[in-house]
């Protein structure tokens, strides 16, 4: 049977399951804590000191929104980190297939896949670099910075057809680095949106 140390625990990692790494954390050094607190209170053991010594330490709700605005703030860090990366990565894959085309590759082509090449980066790189002085919690900034880069290097790669005309190693590697870290993006910006509804829920809880 739970005790109430058990319990209290147990609803703090529900709190906070959106993120693994900082729920066991967090469990495990509240859990040490409220254990030393109630083997301290006179009445150990009792179900009444660990209620006393949960008392003392606060509601689960509250403790856990002011961790989640912690765990915002790293997520933030590792999207902008590789927005950073992927921007740099893009423009030299960019540079790359530009150096490697050449008239006959580009004659049959539309003007589209050029221009969107070019101005969806432009677009991506501009709200970025705003979006980091002014409001680096934006997801709707990083969403536009996720798009912009996706569509630019989809209309990059659409204007060279590597495969089809035979592009060198260098081209391809780089195209590839850009696919992944595309995913790799679209995994962070989708981590920090469910990380700020579930703070925005805490902290709703927690007034």
């Amino acid at each position: 049977m739970s005790g109430v140390i058990d319990d209290y625990v147990a609803n703090l990692r529900r709190e906070l399951d959106f993120d693994a790494a900082l729920a066991s954390r967090l469990a495990s050094e509240v859990e040490d804590h409220l254990r030393d607190a109630a083997e301290a209170d006179p009445a150990w053991p009792s179900p009444e000191a660990e209620r006393r010594a949960v008392e003392r330490f606060g509601l689960g709700r509250e403790i856990a929104a002011q961790f989640a605005v912690d765990a915002v703030d790293r997520q933030a860090r590792r999207t902008w980190i590789t927005l950073a990366v992927t921007v740099v990565v893009t423009f030299i894959a960019m540079r790359l297939r530009v150096i490697w085309l050449d008239d006959d590759v580009l004659a049959p082509l539309t003007n589209i896949a050029p221009l969107v090449d070019r101005y969806a980066f432009i677009v991506a790189l501009t709200v970025g670099v705003i979006a980091w002085f002014a409001f680096r919690r934006s997801l709707a900034a990083l969403a536009i910075c996720l798009v912009g880069l996706s569509a630019s290097i989809g209309a990059g790669l659409v204007r060279a057809d590597l495969f089809a005309n035979g592009a060198p190693i260098h081209v391809l590697i780089s195209a590839a680095g850009e696919v992944v870290l595309i995913g790799v993006l679209s995994v962070h910006v989708i981590g920090l949106g469910q990380r700020l509804r579930r703070t925005a829920v805490l902290r709703g809880r927690a007034q």
